[in-house]
């Protein structure tokens, strides 16, 4: 079974790389910080018997060589970056897991016909560059072309960015579309609470949520703040009724079916005693439902062109980015619930309110994604935590999952 304080060590490692205050951990693709997380994984690999590598985007491999060269790889992991000021699970925990599962795997003395790799990805969580990037160059759906449209916040290319991390800007040997791959096993803290609020161990999930992202430009005149109301054009309070105007919309139309988030907001000229003339923000909208997203698509529409005219400003709707929901593999998932039941575990089905990087791996080899319970669903934060003990449960189903599937000999 899986020994939890070893995968707290990990946990806690990697964490205290960059988390010297209450701020928490920072690990962003390409940075100091993440070069650091990435040499820890190398060398715990290599304590493991591991063989390892990393490839031409960043992303590291350790693969425990299975007994039949022909057979195909069963591979599991999830992304070592983080948000800004991050806790220590999100990403992390799917690789620790992982890599305990392989540890697990070569002390047994029982290998498997298939080789086992574990995998840490880089760019899923967005934070510097797009999310969910490095899974979709290791499917092939990005390509040369993103190496150079992919830009950080502070207009830095993809592609300039690798090279001052050090890699040759090559994307040989990072796609693996077309790769003898048996199945993608992605293991995930829950950030949410049903798990806890249940008492359940694993939550087995079905469907990854659809997501569309915009970003609205509203654009009025600066004014003091003793201008009559009447007589401004103000985007902050554009922009408010906006957002609450969704909001109660979903409530009356589509409670509990979607969510929408407004993470990002700058009001311009960003003073205290000043109308704002310009506001920028962002729209999220997450479903396991394609007509919901679309719904509220076109409601968005509608109700800027109403704000705008209301508070006579201009206005600019962008499409970001948008990905429809994904279900992950029947047959996974039938593996991951018998893997539960052998274990003598508890599960529940569920859908996934985050993406992950399984929703595009899923494109190219069959995927599943477990959850195990975070205390208060609480994430993205330094307050983020899981049980080592629920983690431990998790990596036995990863291992138990992949020796069901190696057995079947899929």
């Amino acid at each position: 079974m899986a020994d939890a304080k070893r995968i707290e060590q990990d946990i806690q490692a990697l964490y205290a790389i960059s988390s010297p205050c209450a701020e928490g951990c920072t690990q962003l693709s390409y940075t100091p910080a993440y070069r650091e997380g990435v040499e820890y994984l190398k060398k715990r690999m290599a304590e493991a018997g591991m063989t390892v590598r990393e490839d031409n985007i960043g992303t590291l491999y350790g693969t425990v060589d299975g007994t039949n060269p022909a057979a195909g790889k069963i591979v599991s992991g999830s992304h070592l970056d983080t948000v800004r000021c991050a806790g220590a699970f999100d990403g992390a925990a799917g690789i620790v897991c992982a890599l305990e599962a392989a540890r697990m795997l070569r002390e047994s003395g029982q290998p498997l016909e298939s080789t086992f790799e574990v995998v840490a990805t880089i760019m899923e969580d967005g934070a510097r560059y797009p999310g969910t990037t490095g899974s979709r160059f290791m499917a092939g759906i990005y390509g040369e072309e993103e190496l150079t449209r992919l830009k950080d916040d502070d207009g830095i290319p993809l592609i300039e960015a690798m090279k001052a991390y050090g890699l040759s800007g090559s994307l040989e040997g990072v796609c693996r579309r077309g790769e003898n791959a048996k199945a993608f096993l992605e293991l995930h803290m829950e950030q949410a609470t049903k798990l806890e609020s249940t008492g359940t161990d694993i939550g087995i999930v079905r469907t990854i949520n659809g997501n569309a992202w915009f970003k609205i430009t509203l654009r009025g005149r600066t004014d003091h703040p003793s201008t009559p109301h009447g007589v401004r054009r103000d985007t902050a309070f554009a922009a408010f009724r906006l957002l609450t105007g969704l909001e109660d919309h979903i409530a009356r139309e589509h409670a509990g079916k979607i969510t929408v988030t407004c993470g990002k907001m700058a009001l311009h000229p960003d003073v205290l005693n000043a109308v704002p003339g310009r506001a920028v923000f962002t729209v999220d909208f997450r479903s396991p439902g394609q007509e919901r997203i679309d719904a509220m698509t076109e409601f968005l529409h509608a109700e800027t062109a109403r704000i705008g005219q209301k508070y006579d400003v201009e206005y600019e709707v962008e499409f970001l980015k948008g990905t429809p929901p994904v279900e992950n593999s029947p047959n996974v998932v039938d593996t991951f619930e018998r893997a539960v039941k052998k274990l003598g575990y508890s599960s529940m089905p569920m859908d996934s309110g985050a993406g992950h990087d399984a929703m595009f791996l899923r494109r190219i080899w069959d995927a599943g994604l477990i959850f195990v319970p975070s205390r208060n669903g609480v994430t993205h934060c330094p307050e983020e935590f899981t049980e080592s003990a629920n983690l431990a449960k998790g990596a036995d189903v990863l291992l138990e999952a992949a020796r069901i599937i190696d057995a079947e000999k899929r």
